[in-house]
């Protein structure tokens, strides 16, 4: 999932270079203090408008996309399935040494809770309620950058009319007024790109994500309590095949 997000951003800056370095004149489109008011109006917004904790939040799930590999739920099935073919052969405790577990934190702390002798009822108890708050943590997080998305034009705008209220008061000559106005424009410009192609995409990505993951994360109850029940692993297949759409 990190690479998509990766090529799209990399295709869309890219695009937009490639468009400007056309025009032959790339310098109109480079103003520092358009891009600070743009960027640091939002962030300054962002501030106002959200908790600490939730644009803490808003860097976590960010953060995560690059982070951790993506599990989609029919690998996620193969792998629970296989865990639970193998819990009938090893004990919990060497299935903890096996780096696919490990590599998932979710997965390694379910686990982990039935190596410690955990009875089920608490197993699912303590499943559930984080399945519960990493769900809610990125729906804020997805929030955070679609509210993002939505201020960016705004302090884009801003920086228009600051610039075209400057010019109009210094441009003596009429026919410099379409140059001078050009470069007042670019904050509207940057503006719209930290929406269209960073904010919004990424609130998205988030949102995507989440669904995938809360649903990856229910296949790990399901197949955790199964293994901790001894139960099969054909069975176990055919109780996770419904999370798989």
């Amino acid at each position: 999932m990190k690479g998509s997000v990766i090529i799209g951003l990399f295709f869309g800056f890219g695009l937009i270079i490639l468009v400007i370095f056309l025009t032959q004149q790339p310098g109109l489109y480079v103003n520092l203090g358009a891009l600070a008011i743009t960027l640091g109006g939002t962030l300054a917004a962002l501030i106002i408008y959200f908790s600490p904790m939730a644009l803490q939040k808003a860097y976590i799930s960010f953060r995560n996309i690059f982070r951790y590999k993506q599990y989609y739920p029919s690998d996620m099935l193969n792998l629970v399935v296989n865990t639970c073919r193998r819990s009938h052969k090893m004990s919990i405790k060497e299935l903890l040494e096996d780096p696919s577990i490990q590599g998932i934190p979710f997965f390694y702390k379910a686990i982990n809770l039935v190596a410690d002798g955990v009875e089920a009822e608490d197993i699912n108890y303590i499943l559930q309620r984080e399945n519960r708050t990493i769900t809610e943590r990125n729906i804020i997080a997805e929030r955070v950058f679609r509210i993002a998305g939505s201020f960016s034009p705004m302090f884009g705008m801003m920086g228009t009319v600051i610039g075209l209220i400057s010019m109009l008061h210094q441009v003596k000559d009429p026919a410099a007024i379409p140059a001078a106005m050009g470069l007042a424009l670019v904050t509207t410009l940057y503006g719209l790109i930290l929406s269209a192609l960073v904010f919004k995409p990424i609130s998205g990505k988030i949102r995507d994500k989440n669904q995938i993951d809360t649903r990856v994360r229910d296949i790990i109850i399901v197949g955790v309590l199964a293994i901790r029940a001894g139960e099969n692993s054909q069975i176990l297949k055919e109780k996770l095949l419904g999370y798989i759409t």
